[in-house]
């Protein structure tokens, strides 16, 4: 797994760091590798972008595929709520 080294963090941004990964009861490794992730995850916009993305290159659905479609969705949901009812 790659790994990164930051240089220059100004003394008292770095110890204000250290104590509020303490007070979560972490590293400041984990602390830091849990920031980097939520900084890096997908934002909605580029979620939604790749959506657009996606439906930009699929061919339009016709009415009828449509209706099969939400059909056949509202049969498995209806199938599931039955089996998870059947379990409890």
């Amino acid at each position: 797994m790659p790994s990164m080294l930051v240089r220059n963090i100004p003394e008292d941004v770095l110890e204000a760091f250290q104590r509020r990964a303490k007070a979560a009861g972490k590293s400041s490794e984990q602390f830091a590798r849990e920031a980097i992730l939520e900084r890096a995850a997908m934002t909605v916009e580029e979620a939604w972008a790749k959506i657009d993305a996606q439906r930009a290159s699929m061919p339009p659905l016709t009415g009828g595929e449509w209706e099969a479609i939400w059909t056949q969705a509202q049969r498995e949901r209806d199938e599931d709520a039955v089996s998870t009812n059947d379990r409890q």
